[in-house]
Protein backbone atom coordinates (compact mmCIF):
# COMPACT_ATOMS: atom_id res chain seq x y z
CA UNK A 1 0.00 0.00 0.00
CA UNK A 2 2.60 2.06 0.91
CA UNK A 3 4.70 1.50 -2.43
CA UNK A 4 4.12 4.43 -3.96
CA UNK A 5 4.88 6.64 -1.13
CA UNK A 6 8.00 4.94 -0.76
CA UNK A 7 9.57 5.45 -4.53
CA UNK A 8 8.56 9.22 -3.81
CA UNK A 9 10.60 9.46 -1.14
CA UNK A 10 13.31 7.70 -2.34
CA UNK A 11 13.78 10.62 -4.96
CA UNK A 12 14.07 12.91 -2.51
CA UNK A 13 18.01 11.75 -2.21
CA UNK A 14 17.29 11.27 2.02
CA UNK A 15 19.13 8.86 3.97
CA UNK A 16 19.38 7.51 7.31
CA UNK A 17 17.71 8.00 10.26
CA UNK A 18 16.06 11.29 8.42
CA UNK A 19 14.68 8.87 5.67
CA UNK A 20 12.88 6.99 8.55
CA UNK A 21 11.54 9.15 9.92
CA UNK A 22 10.10 11.16 7.23
CA UNK A 23 8.36 7.38 5.69
CA UNK A 24 7.13 6.22 8.98
CA UNK A 25 5.43 10.22 9.59
CA UNK A 26 4.09 10.43 6.05
CA UNK A 27 2.55 7.17 6.47
CA UNK A 28 1.16 8.16 9.85
CA UNK A 29 -0.48 11.32 8.32
CA UNK A 30 -1.42 8.92 5.13
CA UNK A 31 -3.33 6.46 7.92
CA UNK A 32 -4.84 9.08 10.14
CA UNK A 33 -6.21 11.11 6.54
CA UNK A 34 -7.85 7.93 5.31
CA UNK A 35 -9.86 7.22 8.83
CA UNK A 36 -11.03 10.85 8.77
CA UNK A 37 -11.84 10.83 5.19
CA UNK A 38 -13.66 7.52 5.18
CA UNK A 39 -15.50 8.80 8.57
CA UNK A 40 -16.38 11.74 7.59
CA UNK A 41 -17.96 10.37 3.68
CA UNK A 42 -19.47 7.35 5.68
CA UNK A 43 -21.23 9.95 8.19
CA UNK A 44 -22.23 12.19 5.33
CA UNK A 45 -23.59 9.34 3.68
CA UNK A 46 -25.77 7.67 6.50
CA UNK A 47 -27.17 11.18 7.29
CA UNK A 48 -28.19 11.44 3.80
CA UNK A 49 -29.98 8.55 3.15
CA UNK A 50 -30.99 8.23 7.14
CA UNK A 51 -32.28 11.90 8.35
CA UNK A 52 -33.11 13.47 4.76
CA UNK A 53 -35.78 10.94 3.44
CA UNK A 54 -39.13 11.65 5.35
CA UNK A 55 -40.38 8.18 5.46
CA UNK A 56 -37.02 7.14 7.09
CA UNK A 57 -36.64 10.66 9.38
CA UNK A 58 -40.02 9.74 11.07
CA UNK A 59 -39.35 6.78 12.47
CA UNK A 60 -39.09 6.40 16.28
CA UNK A 61 -36.23 4.00 15.61
CA UNK A 62 -34.34 6.63 13.62
CA UNK A 63 -34.29 8.69 15.84
CA UNK A 64 -33.45 6.82 18.27
CA UNK A 65 -30.74 5.88 17.14
CA UNK A 66 -29.93 9.60 16.35
CA UNK A 67 -30.30 10.40 19.79
CA UNK A 68 -28.14 7.54 21.35
CA UNK A 69 -25.03 7.74 18.41
CA UNK A 70 -25.54 4.39 17.34
CA UNK A 71 -24.51 5.83 13.46
CA UNK A 72 -21.46 7.54 14.27
CA UNK A 73 -20.35 4.74 16.66
CA UNK A 74 -20.90 1.85 14.51
CA UNK A 75 -18.47 3.81 11.82
CA UNK A 76 -15.92 4.20 14.06
CA UNK A 77 -15.65 0.85 13.26
CA UNK A 78 -13.73 2.09 10.17
CA UNK A 79 -10.56 3.45 11.73
CA UNK A 80 -9.14 0.21 13.42
CA UNK A 81 -10.06 -1.28 10.03
CA UNK A 82 -7.88 0.67 8.68
CA UNK A 83 -4.81 0.70 11.19
CA UNK A 84 -4.78 -3.34 11.05
CA UNK A 85 -4.56 -3.06 7.07
CA UNK A 86 -1.96 -1.10 7.17
CA UNK A 87 -0.01 -2.43 10.56
CA UNK A 88 2.46 -4.20 8.10
CA UNK A 89 3.52 -1.19 6.59
CA UNK A 90 4.98 -0.07 10.29
CA UNK A 91 7.56 -2.63 10.85
CA UNK A 92 8.59 -3.46 14.61
CA UNK A 93 5.34 -1.07 15.57
CA UNK A 94 3.12 -3.83 13.94
CA UNK A 95 2.14 -5.64 16.97
CA UNK A 96 1.47 -3.01 18.94
CA UNK A 97 -0.74 -1.28 16.48
CA UNK A 98 -2.97 -4.61 15.66
CA UNK A 99 -3.04 -4.69 20.16
CA UNK A 100 -3.85 -0.62 19.84
CA UNK A 101 -6.71 -1.45 17.11
CA UNK A 102 -8.14 -4.85 18.66
CA UNK A 103 -8.36 -2.26 21.88
CA UNK A 104 -10.29 0.34 20.12
CA UNK A 105 -12.61 -2.13 18.75
CA UNK A 106 -13.82 -3.43 21.58
CA UNK A 107 -14.08 0.23 23.18
CA UNK A 108 -16.47 0.94 20.21
CA UNK A 109 -18.61 -2.21 20.50
CA UNK A 110 -18.72 -1.42 24.37
CA UNK A 111 -20.35 2.06 23.07
CA UNK A 112 -22.33 0.60 20.33
CA UNK A 113 -23.98 -1.41 23.37
CA UNK A 114 -24.55 1.29 25.27
CA UNK A 115 -26.30 3.29 22.44
CA UNK A 116 -28.84 -0.08 21.52
CA UNK A 117 -29.49 -0.39 25.09
CA UNK A 118 -30.44 3.37 25.38
CA UNK A 119 -32.24 2.37 22.17
CA UNK A 120 -34.51 -0.07 23.38
CA UNK A 121 -35.17 1.83 27.11
CA UNK A 122 -36.51 4.59 24.47
CA UNK A 123 -38.63 2.70 22.67
CA UNK A 124 -39.66 1.00 25.74
CA UNK A 125 -40.51 3.94 27.19
CA UNK A 126 -42.68 5.07 24.77
CA UNK A 127 -45.37 2.02 25.80
CA UNK A 128 -47.56 2.22 28.57
CA UNK A 129 -46.25 -0.77 29.94
CA UNK A 130 -42.80 1.28 30.70
CA UNK A 131 -44.64 2.75 33.65
CA UNK A 132 -45.58 -0.85 35.50
CA UNK A 133 -42.72 -2.63 34.72
CA UNK A 134 -39.34 0.04 34.17
CA UNK A 135 -36.43 -2.04 32.57
CA UNK A 136 -33.52 0.77 32.76
CA UNK A 137 -32.34 -1.28 35.89
CA UNK A 138 -32.32 -4.98 34.24
CA UNK A 139 -30.34 -2.98 31.45
CA UNK A 140 -27.98 -1.25 32.82
CA UNK A 141 -27.15 -4.54 35.21
CA UNK A 142 -26.47 -6.33 31.53
CA UNK A 143 -24.53 -3.23 30.70
CA UNK A 144 -22.55 -4.03 33.51
CA UNK A 145 -21.99 -7.26 32.32
CA UNK A 146 -21.22 -6.52 28.78
CA UNK A 147 -18.71 -3.85 29.84
CA UNK A 148 -16.96 -6.23 32.55
CA UNK A 149 -16.62 -9.53 30.22
CA UNK A 150 -15.02 -6.48 27.47
CA UNK A 151 -13.04 -4.91 30.07
CA UNK A 152 -11.66 -8.18 30.55
CA UNK A 153 -11.04 -8.87 26.80
CA UNK A 154 -9.04 -5.69 26.62
CA UNK A 155 -6.61 -6.62 29.60
CA UNK A 156 -5.94 -10.25 28.33
CA UNK A 157 -5.72 -8.89 24.68
CA UNK A 158 -2.73 -6.08 25.69
CA UNK A 159 -1.01 -8.68 27.93
CA UNK A 160 -1.37 -11.56 25.63
CA UNK A 161 -3.42 -13.84 28.12
CA UNK A 162 -6.11 -16.15 27.47
CA UNK A 163 -8.84 -14.05 28.68
CA UNK A 164 -10.30 -17.36 30.47
CA UNK A 165 -7.30 -17.29 32.64
CA UNK A 166 -8.22 -13.76 33.54
CA UNK A 167 -11.81 -14.88 34.06
CA UNK A 168 -11.06 -17.37 36.60
CA UNK A 169 -9.37 -14.85 39.19
CA UNK A 170 -11.89 -12.82 38.61
CA UNK A 171 -13.45 -14.82 41.32
CA UNK A 172 -11.24 -13.83 44.06
CA UNK A 173 -11.42 -10.16 42.98
CA UNK A 174 -14.99 -10.01 43.24
CA UNK A 175 -15.05 -11.02 46.71
CA UNK A 176 -12.77 -8.01 47.18
CA UNK A 177 -14.91 -5.66 45.26
CA UNK A 178 -18.23 -7.41 47.19
CA UNK A 179 -17.10 -5.81 50.69
CA UNK A 180 -15.46 -2.58 49.38
CA UNK A 181 -18.86 -1.49 47.87
CA UNK A 182 -21.35 -3.36 49.75
CA UNK A 183 -23.62 -0.32 49.56
CA UNK A 184 -23.64 -0.24 45.74
CA UNK A 185 -24.61 -4.08 45.64
CA UNK A 186 -27.52 -3.66 48.09
CA UNK A 187 -28.43 -1.30 46.23
CA UNK A 188 -28.05 -3.42 42.96
CA UNK A 189 -30.02 -6.14 44.31
CA UNK A 190 -32.93 -3.26 45.94
CA UNK A 191 -33.01 -2.10 42.39
CA UNK A 192 -34.31 -5.09 40.44
CA UNK A 193 -36.30 -6.10 43.41
CA UNK A 194 -38.33 -3.07 43.27
CA UNK A 195 -38.43 -3.22 39.64
CA UNK A 196 -39.51 -7.50 39.79
CA UNK A 197 -42.13 -6.81 42.69
CA UNK A 198 -43.78 -3.72 41.36
CA UNK A 199 -43.20 -1.70 44.78
CA UNK A 200 -42.86 1.33 42.36
CA UNK A 201 -43.48 2.85 38.85
CA UNK A 202 -42.64 6.06 37.14
CA UNK A 203 -45.39 8.43 37.71
CA UNK A 204 -45.92 6.64 41.15
CA UNK A 205 -47.02 9.28 44.52
CA UNK A 206 -44.70 8.08 47.17
CA UNK A 207 -44.07 9.20 50.67
CA UNK A 208 -41.12 8.74 52.69
CA UNK A 209 -41.32 9.37 56.30
CA UNK A 210 -38.08 10.49 57.56
CA UNK A 211 -36.42 11.64 54.22
CA UNK A 212 -38.86 15.01 53.71
CA UNK A 213 -39.91 13.02 50.41
CA UNK A 214 -43.28 13.79 48.98
CA UNK A 215 -43.91 13.23 44.95
CA UNK A 216 -43.98 11.74 41.88
CA UNK A 217 -41.18 9.08 40.95
CA UNK A 218 -39.85 10.52 37.77
CA UNK A 219 -36.55 7.79 37.41
CA UNK A 220 -35.59 4.55 38.42
CA UNK A 221 -32.22 3.45 38.07
CA UNK A 222 -30.22 0.53 39.07
CA UNK A 223 -29.25 2.02 42.67
CA UNK A 224 -31.25 5.37 43.11
CA UNK A 225 -35.30 6.17 42.43
CA UNK A 226 -35.64 9.93 41.18
CA UNK A 227 -38.64 11.77 42.81
CA UNK A 228 -40.11 15.26 41.89
CA UNK A 229 -41.70 16.90 45.35
CA UNK A 230 -44.36 19.09 45.08
CA UNK A 231 -42.21 22.02 46.65
CA UNK A 232 -40.51 22.16 43.10
CA UNK A 233 -37.46 20.19 44.57
CA UNK A 234 -35.65 16.76 43.55
CA UNK A 235 -34.72 13.98 45.38
CA UNK A 236 -32.88 10.89 44.68
CA UNK A 237 -33.18 8.14 47.52
CA UNK A 238 -30.57 4.78 46.84
CA UNK A 239 -33.32 1.72 46.10
CA UNK A 240 -32.12 0.11 49.47
CA UNK A 241 -33.56 3.08 51.48
CA UNK A 242 -37.33 2.10 49.54
CA UNK A 243 -36.84 -1.93 49.82
CA UNK A 244 -35.30 -1.42 54.02
CA UNK A 245 -37.61 1.10 55.27
CA UNK A 246 -41.48 1.64 55.06
CA UNK A 247 -42.65 4.23 52.46
CA UNK A 248 -46.45 5.55 51.15
CA UNK A 249 -47.30 4.66 47.58
CA UNK A 250 -50.61 6.24 46.15
CA UNK A 251 -50.95 4.12 43.29
CA UNK A 252 -53.99 2.74 44.04
CA UNK A 253 -55.28 5.81 45.32
CA UNK A 254 -55.17 6.96 41.65
CA UNK A 255 -56.13 4.22 39.81
CA UNK A 256 -59.57 2.98 42.24
CA UNK A 257 -60.19 6.78 41.60
CA UNK A 258 -61.23 7.30 44.83
CA UNK A 259 -59.08 9.63 47.48
CA UNK A 260 -59.77 9.06 51.74
CA UNK A 261 -61.68 12.07 53.19
CA UNK A 262 -60.82 12.00 56.84
CA UNK A 263 -61.25 14.57 59.07
CA UNK A 264 -63.52 15.30 62.24
CA UNK A 265 -64.61 18.40 63.44
CA UNK A 266 -65.61 19.27 67.44
CA UNK A 267 -68.82 19.97 69.01
CA UNK A 268 -69.10 21.64 72.47
CA UNK A 269 -70.55 19.12 74.71
CA UNK A 270 -72.17 22.41 76.25
CA UNK A 271 -74.61 22.79 73.01
CA UNK A 272 -75.86 19.11 72.78
CA UNK A 273 -79.29 18.44 74.03
CA UNK A 274 -82.56 16.56 73.59
CA UNK A 275 -84.61 17.69 70.30
CA UNK A 276 -87.95 19.40 71.07
CA UNK A 277 -90.84 18.39 68.69
CA UNK A 278 -90.48 22.38 67.30
CA UNK A 279 -86.60 21.54 66.82
CA UNK A 280 -87.82 18.61 64.83
CA UNK A 281 -90.38 20.57 63.20
CA UNK A 282 -87.67 22.64 61.94
CA UNK A 283 -84.89 20.13 61.46
CA UNK A 284 -87.89 17.93 59.15
CA UNK A 285 -87.84 20.83 56.73
CA UNK A 286 -83.95 20.74 55.96
CA UNK A 287 -82.97 18.36 52.65
CA UNK A 288 -82.54 15.17 53.36
CA UNK A 289 -83.89 15.36 56.99
CA UNK A 290 -87.98 15.16 56.26
CA UNK A 291 -88.36 10.95 55.55
CA UNK A 292 -85.41 10.48 58.37
CA UNK A 293 -87.46 12.47 60.79
CA UNK A 294 -90.86 11.07 60.06
CA UNK A 295 -90.04 7.76 60.49
CA UNK A 296 -88.00 8.40 63.85
CA UNK A 297 -91.58 9.81 65.12
CA UNK A 298 -93.39 7.10 63.77
CA UNK A 299 -91.25 4.50 65.67
CA UNK A 300 -91.67 6.69 68.75
CA UNK A 301 -94.94 6.13 68.96
CA UNK A 302 -94.72 3.02 70.29
CA UNK A 303 -93.66 3.43 74.26
CA UNK A 304 -89.96 3.28 74.91
CA UNK A 305 -89.39 1.68 78.19
CA UNK A 306 -87.16 4.24 80.26
CA UNK A 307 -87.91 7.13 78.50
CA UNK A 308 -86.21 10.22 79.18
CA UNK A 309 -87.83 12.90 82.05
CA UNK A 310 -90.23 14.84 80.27
CA UNK A 311 -92.16 11.66 78.71
CA UNK A 312 -92.73 14.11 75.58
CA UNK A 313 -92.01 12.01 71.80
CA UNK A 314 -88.84 13.70 71.15
CA UNK A 315 -86.93 12.40 74.61
CA UNK A 316 -89.21 8.95 73.99
CA UNK A 317 -87.33 9.07 70.73
CA UNK A 318 -84.08 9.64 72.86
CA UNK A 319 -82.90 11.94 69.55
CA UNK A 320 -80.49 14.52 70.33
CA UNK A 321 -79.58 17.39 68.11
CA UNK A 322 -75.62 16.03 67.59
CA UNK A 323 -77.22 12.80 66.71
CA UNK A 324 -79.41 14.32 63.69
CA UNK A 325 -76.44 16.57 63.05
CA UNK A 326 -74.93 13.36 62.53
CA UNK A 327 -77.73 12.04 60.71
CA UNK A 328 -77.63 14.95 58.09
CA UNK A 329 -74.23 14.74 57.43
CA UNK A 330 -73.99 10.91 56.58
CA UNK A 331 -76.98 11.44 54.12
CA UNK A 332 -75.30 14.58 52.69
CA UNK A 333 -72.36 12.62 52.21
CA UNK A 334 -74.29 10.10 50.37
CA UNK A 335 -76.04 12.59 48.16
CA UNK A 336 -73.11 14.67 47.66
CA UNK A 337 -72.35 14.39 43.68
CA UNK A 338 -68.03 14.08 43.97
CA UNK A 339 -68.39 11.44 47.13
CA UNK A 340 -68.30 7.79 45.15
CA UNK A 341 -71.26 5.59 46.54
CA UNK A 342 -69.52 2.52 45.67
CA UNK A 343 -67.03 3.23 49.14
CA UNK A 344 -67.36 3.37 52.31
CA UNK A 345 -69.05 6.47 53.99
CA UNK A 346 -69.21 7.30 57.54
CA UNK A 347 -69.78 9.79 59.78
CA UNK A 348 -68.91 8.38 63.30
CA UNK A 349 -68.47 10.22 66.94
CA UNK A 350 -65.20 9.96 68.41
CA UNK A 351 -64.26 9.46 71.83
CA UNK A 352 -64.68 12.57 74.01
CA UNK A 353 -61.86 14.76 74.49
CA UNK A 354 -60.87 17.71 76.37
CA UNK A 355 -61.77 19.74 73.12
CA UNK A 356 -64.71 19.02 72.59
CA UNK A 357 -67.07 15.57 70.98
CA UNK A 358 -65.18 14.47 67.60
CA UNK A 359 -67.83 13.91 64.83
CA UNK A 360 -65.56 12.61 61.88
CA UNK A 361 -66.04 12.49 58.20
CA UNK A 362 -64.76 9.62 56.63
CA UNK A 363 -65.47 9.08 52.57
CA UNK A 364 -63.72 9.05 50.09
CA UNK A 365 -63.52 11.49 46.84
CA UNK A 366 -64.07 10.73 43.45
CA UNK A 367 -61.95 13.51 42.55
CA UNK A 368 -57.92 12.20 43.27
CA UNK A 369 -56.25 15.25 41.60
CA UNK A 370 -54.57 17.28 44.27
CA UNK A 371 -55.96 20.42 43.60
CA UNK A 372 -59.16 19.11 42.87
CA UNK A 373 -59.60 16.96 45.94
CA UNK A 374 -58.58 19.45 48.15
CA UNK A 375 -61.40 21.44 46.79
CA UNK A 376 -64.10 18.88 47.39
CA UNK A 377 -62.99 18.38 50.94
CA UNK A 378 -63.07 22.11 51.70
CA UNK A 379 -67.23 22.67 50.00
CA UNK A 380 -67.73 19.74 52.22
CA UNK A 381 -66.66 21.17 55.66
CA UNK A 382 -67.42 24.41 54.81
CA UNK A 383 -71.15 23.57 54.49
CA UNK A 384 -70.69 21.69 57.78
CA UNK A 385 -69.17 24.76 59.19
CA UNK A 386 -72.07 26.59 58.50
CA UNK A 387 -74.91 24.18 58.44
CA UNK A 388 -73.87 23.34 62.61
CA UNK A 389 -75.68 26.64 64.00
CA UNK A 390 -79.06 25.29 62.27
CA UNK A 391 -78.95 22.39 64.87
CA UNK A 392 -77.88 24.46 68.20
CA UNK A 393 -74.45 23.20 67.85
CA UNK A 394 -71.47 25.04 68.39
CA UNK A 395 -68.70 23.76 67.16
CA UNK A 396 -65.32 24.00 69.38
CA UNK A 397 -62.40 25.93 68.56
CA UNK A 398 -59.56 27.43 71.31
CA UNK A 399 -59.73 30.55 72.88
CA UNK A 400 -58.62 34.02 70.67
CA UNK A 401 -57.32 37.19 71.69
CA UNK A 402 -60.85 38.53 69.91
CA UNK A 403 -63.04 36.57 72.38
CA UNK A 404 -60.80 37.69 75.42
CA UNK A 405 -61.42 41.18 74.56
CA UNK A 406 -65.44 39.81 74.25
CA UNK A 407 -65.31 39.00 77.88
CA UNK A 408 -63.44 42.45 79.07
CA UNK A 409 -66.33 44.34 77.96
Amino acid sequence: MFEWLDQLIDGLGLEGAWLTLLRYSLRTMLVAFLCFGLFFIAKRLFSAILYRIPAIRKSKLVNAAKRSRLIPRIIHLITPLIIRMTAAGFGKAEPWMIKAATVYTIIIIMLIVDSLLEIIDELYRMKDISKRRPIKGLLQVVEIVIFVVLGIVIIASWINEDPLVLLSGFGAFAAVLSFVFKDTLLGFIAGIQLTTDDLVRIGDWIEVPGHNIDGTVSDITLISVKINNFDNTTSTVPAYTLVTNTFKNWRKMSQTEGRRIKRAVHVDVNSVRFCSEEMLDEFSKIRFLDHYIRDKREAGRTPVKGDAPGGDTANALHLTNIGVFRKYLELYMENHPDIRKDMMILVRQLTYQNRGVPIEVYAFSAKTDWAEYEGVQADIFDHIYAIAPVFGITLFQEIGSGDLRSVRK
